[in-house]
């Protein structure tokens, strides 16, 4: 006899789908942060309601440190390329080699890692003896704030640094059991939340064999140096942002919550 809300869905529309008729059976109301889990339920004859996505309000909120490039000593004219490899283990492993030989073709841009404290600061060791490489920690924000492109690791950091409006080609590494496995049990198209908002390729996706240096090395000089490409991805992040800028997703769950226990919604 006790209501049941849940806000956030576990992402069963990437993999175990069946789970959606567990959450109906013992959930009375679903409140989502992705637009196209509204559809996605509907398949299992639940309305859920899309309050809006609490990254986007994150970043709404967040006040860049004016002084960000100052403090780092970041003073080089040169392209600003945002790297951000991951806050896991597994993920630093596979992807830091992969920037280092993307790093040692481009001596004329200008690298900045965004690297997070928790992760041992000697992972980061590949990509710094490089002269045009500086890191920073927990200050990914800042970073995005100034850069002119990206390269991003799947995950939300590809949602953030869409938001934030930066050209991006998003990798993703994994050893072979496990991209098997994943390949087995994960059920979209696309793993990065921009281009599976947009229900497109937005921007591009190298993953597994795809994500060899060669094919960065290319992606990333065409993010920098091809306008009418930058013009483009500027667009689709418009069309994004649209589609999520549905005001405070957390205070639209809690408005609803009361409407639905006051019998006003």
């Amino acid at each position: 006899g006790v209501k049941n809300y849940y806000y956030i869905s576990p992402k069963v529309w990437a993999w175990y789908q069946l789970r959606a008729k567990e959450l109906k059976r013992n959930v009375d109301r679903m409140f989502c942060i992705l637009p196209f889990e509204k559809d996605f339920f509907k398949r299992f004859n639940w309305d859920v309601d899309y309050v809006g996505n609490p990254v986007l309000d994150a970043i709404k909120a967040f006040e860049p440190q004016s002084d960000f490039l100052l403090k780092n000593k970041i003073t080089s004219s040169g392209h600003l390329v945002a790297l951000l490899p991951g806050s896991r283990k597994s993920e630093l492993a596979k992807i830091i080699p992969l920037m280092a030989t993307v790093v040692e073709a481009n001596p004329d841009y200008h690298f900045v890692v965004a690297a997070v404290r928790s992760m041992p600061e000697h992972m980061y060791r590949p990509l710094l003896r490089f002269s045009n490489v500086q890191i920073v920690f927990d200050e990914t924000y800042d970073l995005l704030s100034h850069a002119h492109a990206a390269i991003v690791t799947s995950g939300t950091a590809a949602l953030e640094t869409g938001l934030f409006k930066v050209p991006q080609v998003v990798v993703y590494k994994a050893n072979r059991f496990e991209y098997a496995i994943a390949k087995l049990m994960i059920k979209v198209q696309y793993v990065s939340l921009v281009n599976l908002i947009l229900n497109r390729e937005a921007i591009r996706e190298l993953l597994q064999k795809e994500a060899k240096p060669v094919n960065v090395i290319v992606e990333l000089r065409r993010l920098v140096e091809d306008r009418y490409y930058r013009d483009r991805i500027a667009k689709d992040y418009e069309e994004l942002l649209s589609i999520l800028d549905t005001g405070s997703a957390s205070e639209n769950a809690a408005r609803l919550m009361v409407g639905y226990l006051k019998g006003e919604v």
